[in-house]
């Protein structure tokens, strides 16, 4: 498989977080047109843990997924559930430690085990653990936070190459995080600081919308400003289809967001004319498609109302076409994305 292509095209990952996207199979996935997902270290060290996922032929084995896989490091969730007290735990120098509500387990994340258990996942791209901490922090904290990120990137790849032989032996591809917060100085620093040890891609970090929902577009440029344009630019966690033009406008070219399929189980459906809420009263009695441009599963054999009444019903089936369709949207938005390099 050539990676290279993620440096050149644009690219849109659901979040598979714990190896697969909710309420498809894998097929119905492939379907939309989806051709590399995300998951997550954190929840596949909790369960099922590295090791059986590596005895059942990694995650493209337990997935019958031929795509390109990311992993990301996790460390956005120690972050969220960790300092949001979900989760019992604490962030120190050396990773993170924390005790899962779900069997009573701890549990410890460093840069290393990060790496370790990206390797048995079976990713092809592994990101490093990086220290994500809230938007509003003050200038101390997040100087803080970019210097421990970059302390833990290093970390990351020095254990990548020497354990496992990096890029060269492994054909994986390794990208970093860049934090700083709300402070675009810091971004820069970090970009900066990142470039000079070296990855195969550069993921903004943190948060990628301020306080009035909107796009931190100041924070992303400083990081696409300091970064070589022939490498992953992925900015995590964008977002809504405006958020995904704006970025790419910026220079980013690889997104993911969890909205897209939480807003389609919720009801909210994308279209080319905007945003349908199939559960709204007036959708009952409309014949029509959810979207007429579009040539998903769900738009071709149901209409608005059919699927307004198993919304309404709390139907699975109601919730596996709604996101075929979000997702087939989304995906034909970076078709043309595509279409205009």
């Amino acid at each position: 498989m050539n990676l290279d292509i993620l440096k050149e095209k644009y690219f849109f990952m659901p979040d598979a977080t714990r190896g697969a996207v909710r309420y498809l199979t894998t097929k119905q996935l492939k379907e939309t047109g989806t051709e590399a997902l995300v998951t997550n270290t954190l929840h596949l060290l909790i369960h099922p843990g590295p090791d059986i996922i590596q005895k059942l032929g990694g995650i493209k084995g337990m997935m019958g997924w031929d795509g390109i896989v990311f992993t990301d490091s996790g460390g956005f969730q120690v972050f969220s559930l960790i300092h949001s007290k979900k989760w019992k735990g604490k962030v120190h120098e050396n990773g993170a430690t924390f005790k899962s509500p779900r069997e009573g387990n701890t549990y410890e994340l460093t840069p290393e085990s990060s790496i370790d258990i990206q390797m048995k996942i079976g990713s092809d791209v592994l990101v490093t653990l990086d220290d994500c901490r809230d938007t509003n922090l003050s200038r101390k904290e997040a100087e803080q936070s970019v210097e421990r990120t970059l302390k833990w990137a290093q970390r990351c790849k020095t254990h990548f190459e020497k354990e496992y032989g990096g890029t060269a032996k492994t054909g994986k591809l390794l990208t970093s995080v860049v934090q700083g917060a709300n402070f675009p100085e810091l971004r820069a620093m970090c970009a900066k600081e990142l470039v000079n040890i070296g990855f195969d891609g550069y993921n903004f970090g943190g948060y990628v919308i301020d306080s009035e929902g909107k796009l931190v577009e100041e924070e992303m440029s400083a990081v696409i400003e300091n970064i070589p344009k022939d490498t992953i630019r992925y900015a995590m966690g964008v977002g809504k289809p405006e958020d995904i033009l704006k970025a790419a406008e910026i220079g980013f070219n690889l997104f993911d967001t969890v909205l897209v399929t939480r807003n389609a189980r919720h009801g909210t459906l994308y279209t080319a004319e905007g945003v349908v809420h199939i559960k709204n009263s007036e959708m009952a009695l409309d014949i029509r498609p959810v979207d007429s441009n579009c040539n998903c599963e769900c738009c071709i054999n149901y209409s608005r109302a059919y699927i307004h009444h198993m919304m309404k019903n709390d139907e699975a089936t109601a919730l596996t076409l709604s996101t075929i369709h979000n997702l087939t949207y989304y995906q034909s938005l970076i078709k043309d994305l595509n279409s205009n390099l």
